[in-house]
Formats: structure tokens, C-alpha cells, sequence
């Protein structure tokens, strides 16, 4: 489950529309591999940059086709991407928050430490 810093919960990916609009450009088989690939790194901690996983060049990864999708738009991409990442952190059984810090572009997600 995800939830803002201050505790709110998000049931829906930010600029929902967009976010199927491009979905539709994206082959599916395509799109399970990035979830899977970002399920896999989620799984190895608990805090996580969006900006810091894929890596500037997506050339030749499993992002690639998230670039292709948005038309090899670099600023499209990357929104689309991390509306992918939102949507993984969605859809998770344990809990985490996010925010924006000035240290890092995007958003940083954190898991919920259990006591």
C-alpha cells in the first residue's frame, strides 16, 4: 500500500487518464518485465529514489521500452515511468510513504519499519 508523508492513502496513480493512455502504447509483456524488474529491486530495501533505479541511459535495459512508448520522449518517459513505479508501490502488501526531497529528482519511497 502506498501513503503520502503525512499518512494519506493513494488508491489511484496520479494523472490516472495519462497514465492508461500510455499503458495502451506499452505491449504488455513489456510491462510485466518492468514490474517484475521493480518488484525485484524494491525487495532488496527500504528506501528507494524513482530517479536512481533506471539510471540515466535506459538503452538496452528493460526501460527501453517505456522510451519507446512515449515516443522516445526523455520528459515523457520518465513521468511514465515513474507512474509505473507508483503503481508497483500501489499495489504492495506492506506499507510505504513517499515524498519529494530537494537531494533527488523524482519521488523517494520509503517502507514502513516494523516495531
Amino acid at each position: 500500500m502506498l501513503f503520502t508523508i503525512e499518512g494519506e492513502q493513494i488508491t489511484k496513480v496520479a494523472y490516472e487518464r495519462k497514465f492508461n493512455e500510455r499503458l495502451l502504447m506499452l505491449n504488455k509483456k513489456h510491462y510485466d518485465l518492468i514490474v517484475d524488474e521493480l518488484n525485484r529491486i524494491i525487495d532488496t530495501g527500504d528506501v528507494h529514489t524513482s530517479s536512481w533505479i533506471p539510471g540515466h541511459n535506459w538503452m538496452g535495459t528493460v526501460y527501453e521500452p517505456i522510451w519507446e512508448a512515449c515516443r522516445r520522449n526523455d520528459e515523457e518517459a520518465a513521468k511514465f515511468y515513474g507512474q509505473i513505479l507508483y503503481k508497483v508501490m500501489m499495489d504492495r502488501s506492506e506499507d510505504w510513504y513517499f515524498g519529494s526531497y530537494p537531494h533527488a529528482k523524482g519521488k523517494t519511497y520509503f517502507r514502513r519499519s516494523e516495531e
